[in-house]
């Protein structure tokens, strides 16, 4: 039996994501029908993030060369990167191999920074993978009133909104999978073409995307699988955060802490009462269903992801694991019969 993947992606996909997969996997990259297909999906991303007129950029790869394109390519001297766990140190790494200067403020939350209205250009994880921080656009462009946002979307792209904050945005980079419920494979950019370039890449050059072209080989099966997802209109934001909260607010119940002041609606962090991560891992191992591991130096901690196509549907099989996991709490025999059931 499959696992039902709680882990912020790759996770489960649809079978009908996974037939498209399947039948786009013996396909040329140059023919005239699948250069059709490939603007059609650039297309609706376009569309998902709510502005047209942006440049997109889609390669092959992970949204780590997604946003290695997107530093390489935009990112100067004079841009404030905001590290506020692993995908922020990323930034720093990657900003450091391309010998660029960029300052940077260490954060646990959105509300250890500071207004500045000095700051031209900002760096930030809108979901901060790592710890279920969320660094909301809203709130980051009231810190950073004045500033132009370069945004690692990973994440989040596919259940956040955009709307009202284009002329803020630069650039933002993402991956086909994750939020977007569809396989790995492909990187993605979207940003301002008005916006000064750097060549300081060869293969993450933006610029060379622009438009329709194709310069470079994409893995065909990855772009179907992600047209297929892409035709279909859900409001991912509306059903991330009913599960944000569905999990938050049961957890609570069973004595499970949320570790996040900001949750994220894709992945968030918890403390078990009593079990550790490695004890909590191997005991829903057994029943099918795979975390992640937790926050740096917290105690017990873990993460889950509302990312599955199967979350809602096996919400039940979520409920009942988790209960077990804390079932001696109650004592023997006393057991509430209804503290798994659906609401």
């Amino acid at each position: 039996m499959a696992k039902l993947l709680l882990n912020p992606g790759p996770t489960n996909t649809s079978f009908w994501t996974k037939l498209s997969q399947w039948f786009g996997s013996d396909v040329c990259h140059r023919t005239e029908q699948f250069s059709k297909d490939f603007n059609l999906l650039k297309k609706l991303l376009l569309e998902k993030y709510g502005d047209t007129s942006k440049s997109i950029a889609i390669m092959g790869g992970s949204g780590t060369i997604a946003l290695e394109s997107m530093i390489s390519t935009l990112m100067t001297d004079d841009t404030l990167v905001v590290s506020a766990g692993t995908y922020g140190e990323r930034a720093l790494e990657i900003a450091v191999r391309y010998n660029l200067k960029c300052k940077f403020v260490k954060s646990k939350t959105i509300e250890d920074l500071k207004e500045n209205k000095d700051v031209k250009f900002v760096y930030f994880v809108e979901n901060e993978t790592s710890t279920g921080e969320k660094y909301s656009i809203e709130k980051m462009s009231k810190i950073y009133p004045s500033a132009k946002f370069l945004i690692d979307a990973t994440s989040s792209f596919g259940a956040s909104e955009y709307s009202g904050y284009h002329e803020k945005i630069v650039a933002i980079s993402f991956c086909s999978n994750k939020c977007l419920q569809s396989t790995p494979g492909l990187g993605i950019v979207i940003w301002d073409d008005t916006i000064e370039t750097h060549d300081r890449s060869y293969y993450g050059d933006l610029t060379r995307y622009k438009d329709e072209k194709i310069p470079f080989t994409v893995p065909v099966q990855s772009v179907y699988a992600l047209l297929e997802v892409s035709k279909k209109r859900k409001n991912n934001i509306k059903i991330f955060d009913s599960r944000r909260d569905m999990l938050i607010n049961y957890f609570q119940f069973l004595g499970i802490e949320c570790l996040n002041v900001n949750p994220s609606n894709s992945v968030i962090s918890f403390r078990h009462p009593y079990m550790c991560y490695n004890k909590l891992q191997n005991f829903l191992e057994k029943r099918n269903i795979v975390i992640y591991s937790g926050v740096e130096g917290v105690e017990n901690s873990f993460r889950v992801s509302t990312m599955s196509v199967r979350f809602d549907k096996e919400y039940y099989k979520i409920r009942k694991a988790f209960y077990d996991s804390c079932i001696h709490r109650y004592g023997s025999g006393h057991v509430p019969h209804w503290a798994f059931a659906i609401d």
